[in-house]
């Protein structure tokens, strides 16, 4: 027995281990399109996070991993894409724009369609933001409903209360008998339980202060279900007639018998309203019937205090308004506020409204909201109209009645000291039947005047049905005072004491205001920025607005600066709330040196009313150090030896061609006579001559010498002369050829930047002229390229000297031993920089005429021509994209110069782009002011409308088919595993009988 016992839970071990894929395979991975409301978590303020909704999207059970996100900045048509990621943190871009969620479902995930959510203007905080989204909510709800739209409320809460009764199952807590849905699962309406209720109505079926209700998942029988409904009924009765304000519901969807002891934790969900005073009522006080101005808001707090979040619904009171706080779950724990006030125009009652908020979870939280409106009090009659009276004869006296046109003046306010008056007009006119002698009322304050008149002894008698008109205006002289002047100007029959009429007339005289002095300046400041040293153009003027914002005219002096040329003023006189304009620009020709300061604004006698702060520098130049020498060769023929009168002296000229001074030392020369310098200090521009000129006594041999010019700046400079003695008597027969002489190459001028340091890039002649006892031949030269100064990498103007060693022709001799080592001068040229060209800006990655639909979504990037530039030079140029446009501006900061964005509405659309000119000045790059644009036009059509593709109905063809769980677990395991279980059991059966 004891052996049976133990396989017995053996086998039951194994059952229960069987039934555990159950649970796990229950519930079913969400698939189908996707429905209902998406929301967006958190204010749109500048710095907050924020994040996917779905507690009201369709199909239930959606997450973050199911679904493709964008984000989007709306302005206007255009939505330009900010982020795909799971959440999105707002930055300063997003200001004043609202922000688009949009969710694609995931094809290979099971899920197929799209929702998208927006949210209000993005504010700078998260105060501003909550206080915009009441504001906003305050303008879109209804404000005083008809009688037909909320019996159109009424009726939906009772259509919505009937399926709730039919299709909810509840059971009070303690309470075994059940009520089970009437209908079959087929025909169960989705989403009852959350929509079925009434704002106005609690169905909750439980009494007392803390109810709780079970709704469960499963249902057994329909036997309970006329029972329980007529329960529910009696409850609610009880429920209306005393609200409570804290309700709890716990909800379990896996309950199948009461006294579960493996029954999982539930979530509670309970909360409480309060008030500011604790009374749990909001009083509105008592108006007038008509009033106009409803009294202010008041607040309750809603406290979330169970364990689960709470999902409110959308409530409209009748007789009040109140703010729904159905944005996002109220949390544990977590308060929120809400406000009430009382709706226009409610009819003459006393109104003490239960105000009741209801969760989707069942939960209803009330506050009492009181409001009186009274009945007008009725005013006074008019003073009877003398009437017609018998006399005591019977004979019927006659009628006295008054009337005026105007019966209150009203006087525009008056300064103190005021000259002239304002004069109003009033009309008495006589209704009654008799003559009446008018009686003129006086005044301490104003001047009543008939404007014609007939008198009698001084009245003015005016006939029945005549008038009379009068001039009202204020006394001369009348002191300022902080309240008007009031009077009530009576004008009354003289016949009889009752008939008057009364005008109320009042004036206001305010002090005369103190005078002020102030004018302001547009701009208050100006940078001209810096200018190097001999800049030859200045900034641009500026133009200066002064504007009077005293209450005086004011005479201007002409403004005046040392170092800024300064417009005349457009006007003198300035008049209170009026302007005057000058300019200020720069001088030329200032020298290195700041020149900020203050440019004064002062009037007439001297006085400092404002000032134009300016800003302008003059920056020292960068020192160039260049000599230039003319001529650069001097030739003086050919002398017989023992020559008595050597050649004429010629001129050299050194000029300074740099920027600063250079100090020049005297030359000196071994076979010619160099004369002294005019002077040896060389300002920039300046120029210093001296002469060269042969010796005397030279002998026979070729004279051949760069005569070198030292200086400060180690500027390489000489001047090449030449001077050839021969002998008297030439021994030499007709059959010798000597040289006599060799020819300076000419100077190589205005190569290119950059141009190459070798022989055939600088230019430099193969060959040059000699000069021989028997004539002119070509001798060939090497040239000492390697050795000369140049630098090819410099982008600075270059002026060097390249020497060259001659090799003469054969049968060509040498006897004087003339130096056959020569010079020539090379310039290279400054860079000048390398120009983009506008036409090789670009648009990429959109189309020109393309044509797109409004769910696509276009990336495309702005290539600037020359930003391929990576080895820039002082001088170059480039566009760098700055903005862009197709309804609004947006600019960029840096790299990359890529956008995305997507357009909601059809039609033909034109993207702009700006990019901005820059120039490198050999350290960075710098915007010179002028920019381009290039464009792209492109169409939008309207994209298909999504369908939803309908889950397959189960039938033979696919009934095979696999259910989607979401879940990995190896099911096959677990069958194995029941197999084994099976075959055991059977086994133990067998063996029990056979023992039998």
């Amino acid at each position: 027995m004891r052996k049976g016992r133990v396989l017995a839970i053996m086998m039951a071990v194994l059952m229960v281990v069987t039934l555990l894929p159950s649970m796990v395979f229950a519930s079913a991975a969400p698939s189908g399109a996707l429905d209902g409301t998406l929301k967006i978590k958190g204010n749109a303020a500048v710095g907050i996070t924020l994040s996917a909704d779905y507690s009201k999207v369709k199909p239930e059970g959606i997450t973050d991993d199911l679904v493709d996100f964008s984000w989007s900045l709306k302005d206007g048509d255009l939505l330009t894409e900010v982020s795909t990621d799971k959440t999105y943190k707002i930055d300063e871009t997003a200001l004043g724009l609202p922000i688009v969620l949009k969710i694609t479902g995931k094809s290979d995930k099971g899920i197929s369609g799209e929702l998208t959510a927006e949210t209000y203007e993005v504010s700078a905080t998260e105060e501003e933001a909550k206080a915009l989204a009441e504001q906003k909510k305050a303008e879109e709800k209804t404000v005083g409903k008809t009688e037909d739209a909320d019996a159109a409320s009424d009726v939906a809460s009772e259509s919505s209360e009937t399926v709730e009764n039919e299709n909810t199952e509840i059971s009070e807590e303690g309470n075994e008998s059940e009520a089970q849905t009437g209908d079959t699962e087929e025909n169960s309406t989705p989403g009852t339980d959350s929509e079925a209720s009434d704002e106005n109505s609690d169905t909750d079926a439980a009494t007392g202060d803390n109810a709780v209700v079970e709704v469960n998942g499963d249902s057994e029988n329909n036997e309970n279900a006329e029972a329980a409904q007529e329960e529910t009924s009696e409850s609610t009765a009880e429920t209306n007639s005393s609200e409570k304000n804290t309700d709890a519901v716990q909800v379990d969807g896996n309950s199948d018998q009461q006294g579960n002891e493996n029954k999982t934790e539930e979530l509670t969900y309970s909360a409480e309203v309060t008030t500011d005073d604790g009374s749990g009522v909001l009083n509105f006080g008592t108006v007038e019937e008509g009033y106009t101005e409803i009294p202010e808001a008041q607040y309750v707090s809603i406290t979330n205090t169970g364990t689960g979040d709470l999902n409110f619904k959308s409530i409209s009171p009748k007789n009040f308004m109140v703010q729904d706080i159905n944005d996002q779950p109220l949390k544990s724990g977590e308060t929120v506020t809400a406000w009430a006030k009382p709706r226009e125009e409610l009819p003459v009652g006393e109104y003490k409204d239960p105000i009741t908020y209801e969760t989707e979870e069942g939960v209803q939280v009330s506050f009492e909201a009181d409001f009186t409106v009274k009945a007008a009090e009725k005013k006074s009659e008019e003073k009877k109209d003398s009437s017609s009276e018998s006399d005591d004869n019977g004979n019927q006296k006659g009628k006295f009645k008054l009337s005026v046109d105007n019966p209150d003046l009203s006087f525009e306010t008056l300064t103190e000291g005021y000259e002239e008056t304002e004069t109003l007009t009033v009309t008495i006119k006589n209704d009654g039947t008799e003559t009446v002698t008018l009686v003129q009322p006086d005044s301490d304050y104003f001047d009543i005047t008939p404007v014609t008149s007939v008198e009698t002894e001084g009245n003015i008698q005016i006939a029945a049905e005549d008038e009379q008109m009068f001039t009202v205006q204020p006394k001369e002289g009348l002191p300022a005072k902080e309240e008007p002047y009031a009077d009530e100007l009576k004008f009354s029959a003289e016949e009889d004491e009752n008939t008057v009429v009364t005008v109320n007339a009042q004036i206001t005289v305010k002090a005369a205001a103190e005078e002020k002095v102030s004018v302001s300046t547009d701009p208050s400041e100006k940078d001209f920025g810096s200018l190097e040293q001999g800049y030859d153009a200045a900034p641009d003027a500026v133009t200066i607005t002064v504007t009077n914002t005293g209450n005086v005219a004011v005479r201007l002096a002409q403004p005046e600066a040392n170092s800024y040329v300064v417009g005349k003023l457009s006007a003198e006189v300035v008049n209170p709330g009026e302007s005057a304009t000058f300019t200020i620009q720069p001088k030329l020709e200032l020298p290195a040196g700041d020149y900020s300061g203050k440019i004064y604004i002062k009037d007439l006698d001297g006085t400092e009313l404002d000032s134009v702060e300016v800003f302008f520098g003059v920056t020292e130049p960068e020192p160039v150090y260049d000599l230039s020498i003319s001529p650069d060769s001097v030739e003086f023929g050919t002398s017989a030896e023992g020559y008595k009168n050597a050649p004429d002296a010629q001129t050299v000229t050194v000029t300074n061609t740099g920027n600063t001074n250079i100090t020049l030392q005297q030359p000196e020369s071994k076979y010619y006579t160099v004369g002294s310098f005019s002077t040896t200090e060389l300002a920039a521009g300046a120029s210093a001559t001296f002469s060269v000129q042969p010796k005397s006594g030279l002998t026979k041999g070729e004279y051949l010498e760069d005569i070198t010019v030292e200086n400060s700046a180690n500027v390489e400079l000489y001047v090449n002369a030449h001077f050839s003695v021969t002998k008297k008597n030439d021994d030499n027969n007709d059959t010798a050829e000597n040289l006599t002489g060799i020819k300076k190459p000419s100077d190589i001028k205005d190569l290119p930047n950059g141009t190459e340091k070798s022989q055939k890039a600088l230019k430099l002649p193969s060959t040059v002229k000699i000069t021989t006892t028997k004539g002119e031949k070509e001798a060939s030269v090497k040239w000492d390229v390697k050795g000369c100064s140049y630098n090819p990498s410099s982008s600075d103007r270059q002026t060097f000297n390249v020497k060259g060693t001659v090799t003469l022709p054969d049968g060509v001799k040498n006897p004087d031993k003339i130096s056959t080592v020569i010079a020539v001068s090379v310039t290279v040229n400054g860079y000048t920089g390398s120009k983009a060209k506008e036409s090789d800006n670009k648009i990429t990655g959109i189309d020109a005429n393309g044509k797109y639909d409004t769910n696509s979504k276009i990336t495309f990037t702005a290539v600037g021509a020359g930003m391929n530039n990576e080895s820039p030079k002082k001088g170059d140029t480039r566009f760098l994209p700055a903005s862009w446009k197709i309804t609004e501006t947006r600019t960029w900061d840096a790299a990359p110069y890529t956008a995305t964005f997507r357009v909601s509405k059809p039609g033909q659309y034109t993207l702009k782009v700006t990019f901005t000119e820059q120039k490198y000045d050999g350290s960075k790059w710098s915007d010179i002011g002028s920019s381009t644009e290039s464009q792209v036009t492109f169409t939008v059509s309207q994209a298909a409308a999504l369908t939803a593709t309908p889950s397959p109905a189960v039938t033979g063809a696919n009934k095979k088919s696999a259910v989607q769980t979401g879940d990995s677990t190896p099911i096959m395991t677990f069958v194995i595993i029941l197999v084994i279980a099976a075959v055991c059991i059977g086994g133990v059966l067998v063996y029990r009988k056979k023992k039998k």
